[in-house]
């Protein structure tokens, strides 16, 4: 819950300035959204969560 109480901050600012629209095929737009989104999705968490839990394990918050 602290990792998605952290990322809302960031996703805020991304979620006010939208997306600029072009034209795209299908294919190429699948592809970018995937790479940007999907991959971030999936990897970075895993990161970021360890990184917070070793954080509050050195400061023997747990």
């Amino acid at each position: 819950m602290i990792f998605n109480a952290l990322i809302i901050v960031f996703l805020i600012p991304l979620a006010l300035k939208g997306v600029k629209y072009c034209v795209l095929g299908a294919a190429s737009l699948l592809r970018q959204n995937l790479l940007i989104y999907g991959l971030g999705g999936i990897v970075l968490p895993f990161p970021f969560i360890k990184l917070i839990d070793m954080t509050i394990t050195a400061l023997g918050w747990s």
